[in-house]
């Protein structure tokens, strides 16, 4: 089930409710330049959204401080005005006042952050990486004659590995000096999400092992460890280790209890479009096969218990729904975007892994199905639209 991928950023993933814990952080703001008559700014995190009037070209936040957080900031402007979006993000390590300072002409991305040393070393790195991007570009423009392909083009297999190595000869270095200069910085700690893509499962561990103490002990830095072992893992033919995972009804089921029946992991999300998009196909595949030693097992990585109980009463879905609360995705399955499903076997052994969703019908995995049980699946019907069935969903930060 492959096609349309909601890419996630561990910058985001990382971050949790803000509880009230007295403390908080002012975020102010100063955007020049002609913004139209749009002046509302937005922030948001996945469990957290917020709204600001722009006045005089100048606004402010103030935000429940529990922790670090990675913020994303979005000007009415944008969106208004048609623009491409290109997300925005604050990393705020402290209880103190930030000042973003931004001029619409140019772009959000190419705003300043003051306030504290950890977000002015993000932003430094940030610049280091958009020069290295340049020049990845650069040479595969050259090498390809172009700076980008399609999955259809019959380049695309030889791009993507040339991209690859490109990204360790640039980036990799990159990072290895941040964290090996700033092993104490929550700046590092965010930034190791990108070794997720561009180095081996060996090089990550040296990273994590060259980290501070402290910063170890952060739940960032602790997602990311597991997630290094989630790709050790989530090898095809690996032993899926046991895990016990809550249903909306809040019982405990235990994927060892599912041994017997090929099993459908599904991951999720309530504010990943693409993944509910899918969910009109994904039942068809249910009804073909139900009578078969064969169950659907839908695992939402939503940070909000309430968002999730919310999108699984709209969907209605007949098969097994639980709530990750334990980074099952992480530390057992290394997922990087939703919809990912993977295919189990009797035995609890991993089979298949697919990442998106093909609305045809035709992925590797329903191909699979297909040849174990028979059958073929047709496609679900369009679905029509209606008010009260607006899906939600947050503009995710990329990878790169």
């Amino acid at each position: 089930m492959k096609r349309i991928i909601t890419t996630l950023s561990g910058a985001c993933l990382a971050l949790g409710s803000l509880a009230q814990s007295g403390q908080q952080i002012t975020l102010q703001g100063d955007i020049s330049g002609d913004l139209k008559g749009h002046h509302k700014m937005y922030i948001y995190t996945r469990t957290y959204k917020d709204s600001a009037v722009i006045e005089n070209g100048h606004y402010s936040f103030k935000i429940p401080f529990s922790g670090p957080v990675f913020m994303m900031l979005l000007p009415e402007y944008v969106t208004a005005e048609r623009q491409m979006y290109v997300p925005y993000g604050v990393l705020m390590d402290k209880p103190t006042t930030y000042t973003v300072t931004s001029d619409i002409s140019k772009g959000m991305n190419a705003s300043t952050v003051k306030g504290s040393e950890a977000p002015e070393l993000y932003q430094a790195y940030g610049k280091e990486k958009a020069a290295a991007w340049k020049t990845i570009s650069a040479t595969l423009q050259k090498e390809f004659g172009k700076a980008w392909v399609q999955e259809n083009d019959p380049q695309y297999e030889a791009f993507q590995k040339r991209q690859g190595e490109l990204q360790k000869q640039y980036l990799l270095p990159l990072l290895e000096k941040l964290v090996k200069q700033h092993p104490d910085s929550y700046a590092t700690v965010f930034s190791l999400n990108d070794a997720r893509q561009i180095a081996t499962v060996d090089q990550q561990d040296r990273l994590y092992a060259m980290l501070s103490k402290k910063m170890k002990a952060s739940t960032q830095a602790k997602e990311f460890h597991q997630f290094t072992d989630g790709i050790r893992n989530s090898a095809i033919g690996k032993q899926v280790n046991d895990f016990s995972l809550p249903d909306p009804q809040g019982k405990m089921i235990p994927f060892s209890s599912l041994k017997g029946k090929y099993v459908l992991i599904d991951f999720w999300a309530s504010w990943c479009a693409p993944c509910r998009k899918s969910f009109p196909h994904m039942r068809k595949v249910y009804q073909q096969y139900k009578d078969q030693p064969f169950i659907i097992y839908s695992i939402s990585i939503d940070k909000s218990k309430a968002d999730w109980l919310k999108a699984v009463g709209e969907e209605n879905n007949p098969w097994l729904q639980s709530l990750d609360n334990i980074n099952v995705a992480g530390s057992g399955f290394a997922i990087t975007g939703v919809p990912t499903t993977y295919l189990i076997s009797p035995e609890g052994k991993i089979m298949m892994k697919e990442i998106g969703f093909d609305e045809t019908g035709n992925g590797n995995i329903e191909k699979k199905l297909a040849s174990l049980f028979g059958g073929a699946v047709k496609k679900a019907e369009a679905q029509p639209k209606t008010e009260d069935k607006v899906i939600k969903a947050m503009p995710m930060t990329p990878l790169q």
